[in-house]
């Protein structure tokens, strides 16, 4: 990405300064092209300034803050400030925001955050060989979130522990149930799995060597198997043969089959 800009003065040499004083940058990193040569005209009338323009290519760490800047603006936010640091042994750009009422930038847990967070990498990385992480925070919400789910693990270990059932949390992104997890690895008698998939893969916490079951809450029913289908008999009086006996009872099912030898037995579903 290519920024420019136009600067006049009355040198060509006051007019580079001034680009590198605006831009933050020494001249050796600008491009500079002329566009017109500084006229001094006659007892001043008629003098003209140097015209410059200068133009420069952007770094990731640069590109990253100039989209948080654009994109702040255009959504009506104002008095923000983007800092945005690059990390050499990492190969990660960290960025921070500071400003009020930025808890539209958050959402949910962090859920506008991590949006922003992926955007941003997008733009930073454009046309660039290879990729660089980009890291946002605002207004250190996610050391916050980290010490806030480090003490829900803690606390609900300690529930697994009292009443022997496995507990499960809300859905979480790969980063957040690494902490859960990371937490828990440090608490006897409990350990952690995780369930679902996608958008809906949560944590679970349960009792070490238990049985690696989902909370009673997050099971699905299973469904009942079908019955088997039921033999039915149906006697069927032989008239042939007379009988030998008669036998008496409440119903023909009472009636023992020995005593009744003219009588056949045909079964069907």
């Amino acid at each position: 990405m290519t920024k420019e800009i136009e600067v006049s003065a009355k040198t060509l040499e006051d007019a580079i300064d001034l680009a590198c004083g605006r831009l933050g940058k020494t001249k050796e990193e600008l491009t500079i092209d002329v566009i017109e040569q500084p006229k001094k005209g006659f007892f001043g009338v008629g003098a003209v300034e140097a015209r410059i323009k200068v133009r420069y290519e952007l770094s990731p760490c640069e590109i990253a803050k100039e989209f948080l800047n654009t994109f702040n603006s255009n959504i009506g936010l104002e008095n923000v400030n983007v800092k945005a640091d690059y990390d050499n042994e990492k190969d990660e750009i960290n960025v921070e925001m500071d400003g009020e009422n930025l808890g539209i930038l958050i959402g949910h847990h962090g859920d506008v955050l991590d949006a922003l967070q992926y955007l941003t990498g997008l733009a930073a990385n454009r046309g660039k060989e290879g990729f660089t992480r980009v890291t946002l925070d605002v207004e250190n919400y996610r050391e916050k979130r980290i010490e806030t789910l480090r003490a829900l693990a803690r606390r609900s270990a300690a529930k697994v522990k009292k009443n022997g059932r496995n507990m499960s949390f809300e859905p979480m992104n790969a980063y957040e149930r690494r902490i859960i997890h990371s937490e828990i690895q440090n608490i006897d008698g409990v350990t952690t799995f995780s369930v679902g998939s996608g958008d809906d893969r949560r944590v679970v916490i349960s009792l070490e060597g238990g049985p690696r079951r989902s909370p009673r809450s997050d099971r699905k029913p299973s469904a009942k198997p079908a019955a088997p289908a039921q033999t039915k008999s149906q006697y069927i009086y032989n008239p042939e043969r007379p009988p030998r006996q008669i036998v008496k009872a409440k119903s023909i099912d009472d009636i023992p089959l020995a005593d009744v030898e003219d009588t056949e037995i045909v079964t069907f579903n």
